[in-house]
Formats: structure tokens, sequence, C-alpha cells
């Protein structure tokens, strides 16, 4: 057998089953994937009595969020003519290194990356680097195709006894999702929303890219509503300690009722990556309040615990009015800084790494921004090796044109 069919043994598409996390080390119990009454085969892990929805492990768990590995992000704010992700490749690895690094009770149950996992759905065409806009989709399908096969190659190298949840961003099906463009992402990670069990909590993995604009898969947005609040029913019903659910957009960053044009800040992105003054609006990085609400009553009726997400490519430390935190991870591949930073992000430090969630008692946890080792000295030395390219790019063509 491949290297390959080790590696991917229990990851991506081949660690689900009918919307439900399947890993040999969090046994699933079976009314999760089937129903009550279905006699089908049995899947791996079935037979165990003792599954995650019991509290097996009275200490408690826990789990990492990690966000916007984003291959190919770098080389978008530098008008390079040859696509490189390279540097981001290098910052996967480390984080890998050092998540595997955790022994003990400090390992944890599971990873989640919160979307963006690639830069370049085919649909990007706009972006600063040159290669993006003379590039046809198909094109650009390839360099996606490539980010993919990078980011699973990398991504496998986590131990084998920590599971791996990988979730859709716009970068990876688009800023106006289709179902052509959530297939071709399934194709290659397997089901774009799925629930789980972890130690008596219920976690709720989302495709919340159809709530920032459903209208290019309407079907697929009611699809997965009505789905959502099922599990959400079943996970209270069931009396989850917590109920944990995980997206790529913020449903908001200061405070569920927040309309639409009410964020008058800007995020600007790193000197050096695009041209003097690069910013973004913050209002563009959250859900619209017409389908934000949809969620929000869902997240209250059931008493979710906590909301995580990523996108904004920085920390947010935000809350619901009835309690529930809205907590937003800062990127493995480029920051940027909010002009609004010291309200939202409750001191977290602006950087490259990891968000570390303990998961305690009932409804309690507790979690931890930690930055990458060295990751000053990573991201600068990413940003010099995009400029080298650059240079060595406008050399050739100085070259040619002489």
């Amino acid at each position: 057998m491949s290297r390959r069919f080790f590696l991917y043994a229990h990851r991506f598409a081949n660690a689900q089953f009918q919307r439900t996390l399947v890993f040999p080390s969090l046994p699933q119990p079976p009314e999760l994937y089937r129903g009550f009454n279905d006699n089908k085969a049995m899947i791996c892990g079935e037979c165990t009595k003792v599954t995650e929805k019991q509290r097996t492990r009275p200490k408690g768990h826990r789990f990492i969020i990690t966000a916007d590995t984003q291959y190919g992000i770098l080389m978008d704010g530098f008008a390079m003519n040859t696509p490189n992700w390279s540097q981001e490749i290098e910052i996967s690895r480390k984080c890998v290194e050092q998540i595997n690094a955790m022994e003990g009770e400090e390992r944890p149950l599971f990873v989640c990356v919160c979307g963006d996992l690639v830069d370049t759905e085919s649909s990007f065409s706009g972006a600063i680097a040159s290669w993006k806009k003379v590039m046809k989709g198909w094109e650009r399908n390839l360099v996606f195709a490539q980010q993919v096969n990078d980011f699973k190659r990398v991504w496998s190298g986590l131990h084998p006894d920590i599971a791996l949840v990988c979730l859709c961003g716009n970068h990876d099906v688009g800023n106006r999702p289709t179902k052509a463009s959530i297939e071709h992402w399934t194709s290659s990670f397997g089901d774009e929303y799925l629930s789980f069990w972890a130690n008596g909590s219920f976690n709720l993995c989302l495709n919340n890219c159809l709530f920032s604009n459903p209208t290019g898969a309407p079907d697929l947005f009611d699809e997965q509503l009505r789905w959502m609040e099922e599990k959400l029913a079943y996970a209270r019903e069931s009396d989850a300690t917590h109920i944990f659910v995980y997206g790529h957009f913020p449903w908001f960053l200061k405070h569920e009722e927040e309309a639409d044009d009410e964020l008058t800040s800007h995020s600007s992105a790193p000197s050096g990556w695009g041209p003097p003054g690069t910013k973004f609006e913050d209002g563009y990085f959250t859900i619209p309040y017409e389908y934000r609400k949809i969620a929000m009553a869902m997240f209250k009726k059931y008493d979710v615990t906590a909301c995580f997400s990523g996108h904004f490519h920085q920390n947010v430390n935000a809350q619901s009015s009835w309690g529930m935190p809205m907590i937003v991870t800062g990127p493995l591949s480029m920051n940027l800084h909010s002009s609004i930073a010291h309200e939202l992000s409750n001191g977290e430090v602006n950087g490259i790494g990891m968000r570390i969630v303990d998961v305690g008692e009932k409804g309690e946890f507790e979690h931890k921004w930690t930055l990458l080792d060295n990751e000053e000295e990573i991201f600068e030395n990413a940003i010099q090796r995009c400029e080298r390219q650059l240079m060595s790019e406008g050399k050739i063509a100085e070259a040619l044109i002489e």
C-alpha cells in the first residue's frame, strides 16, 4: 500500500461518515450518523460500548483552533508572475510540530482548522498578484489543486492519535458559494459541515460561508439550516456538557445586533504587502445581519457554549447579549491589524499562532492564544523571500527587455 494511504487513513474524507467525524480514538454513538432503528452495517469503532457521548475523561480535555493557513496569500500582495506558497507551508509545519510535541494531558483530542485552508479558489481573479489576473479559471483550478495537495501533505503529519477537522472558507469555496464550488472542495476534504462528540461535549462544524452569501446555493443553505437545528436539538436533549460551534466567518465582532454598516473601522495589511495603505473594511469580515439573526436565535435557544472562527486574520474576544463567547482566532499565514484592535482583542497580541482550548466541567472552558515559536522571525523571513522573488522576476524582465 502507498505511503499516502497510511497518511490519509483517518484524515479528511476518510475520517467521515454521513456528516459525522469517525476517528479511532473518538468513537461516536451510532444514532449520530444513522436513524435509531436503521440496521446498516457497522463502521469502525461502532462496537465500542463507551463512546464520546459520555464524559470519560473527568479532568476534561483539550482541543486546538487554527485558522487561515491560506496557502498562497503572501504572494497575493506582490505582483509576482510565478505562484509560490513555500512560506505558508513552513508556518503550517511549525504549527504541526508544536502540536505534536504536546504530551499527556496537554495533548489535544482534535485540531480544527477554521477555513481558508488555501487561497486560490478559481473565482478569485482580482488579486494584486499578476499571475491570478492573467490565468483562466481552469488554470487557477490547477494552482488550487496543488495548494490542496500541499496542505493535505503537511497536515497529515499531525500525530495519528489527534483528529483533524477542516472547514471551508471563502477562499476555498468562493465569496458566493455554489453547488459546483462546494463539490470541488468536498472532493478533496469530504463533508463541508459535520458534527461529533468529544468527552461529553458536542461539536458542530459549519459551512458558514453559506450564511455570508447563500444566493449561489439557496437549497444547500436551507438543507444545512435544517440539519443544524436538528443537531443542536439532539445535543441539548442528550444533555451535552458543552456545545461548541465552528465556522470560518465570525458571526459578529462586537455584538450580535451590529448592523451591516455599523463598523466603520478598517484592517490594514502588513507593510510590504500590496500597495501602500492597503486595507479592508472590518464589516466585510462578518456574517450579514439578515442571516446572522437566524443562527443567533438557534444558538440562544439551544444554549450554545461558544462559537469559534477565523477569517479576520487577527484575534477577537466578543460576547453575545446572553453571554455566548464569539472567539476569533488569528491566522497561520498573514496578520491584519484593525484600527479598533484594542477594543476587539481583549489584550491578545497579534501574530502567527493557534488557540488552545481546555474544556472543564459542564459549561466551563478556558482558551489561550499561543504564538508559534519564533513567529516574528518566521513571518519576516516569509515577507523577505517574497520581496526577493519579486526583485528577481523584475531583473529577469529587465534583462529580457534589454
